[in-house]
């Protein structure tokens, strides 16, 4: 089984969170399907496969735990990820939101559906 690519934080500020959400939901399934259960194993391949970029990261985020503890890496890397949301904005996005012209109704409902979760 190939590696996961690693997640570059830099690539599109204006989503981070939401790529960290579909990485890290994808990492879940990586691990899954390579059988890994041991949490200090889970956490040592999390620690390789998001790469140097987030590693560094990582390195400087306090109380992260001790080296068998996956939940709690990921519980950091997610807080840091995922500042807390301005709910009034995310609803003003969700309500301005339009179909574009080119876009099938399916996809703008899944839009759609992902814009509401943040409402």
């Amino acid at each position: 089984m190939q590696p996961m690519p690693p997640f570059h934080p830099k690539s599109d500020l204006t989503n981070t969170s939401t790529r960290w959400s579909q990485w890290l939901e994808r990492f879940n399934q990586y691990l899954r399907a390579t059988n890994i259960r041991d949490p200090g194993r889970r956490r040592a391949v999390l620690l390789y496969q998001v790469g140097p970029e987030v590693y560094e990261i990582f390195k400087t985020l306090p109380d992260t735990g001790n080296a068998d503890e996956y939940d709690t890496a990921v519980n950091k890397l997610t807080e840091y990820f995922e500042p807390a949301k301005n709910r009034i904005y995310q609803t003003y996005v969700f309500r301005q939101t339009i179909q574009g012209e080119t876009e099938i109704l399916d996809a703008y409902h899944n839009r759609l559906r992902g814009l509401a979760k943040v409402c």
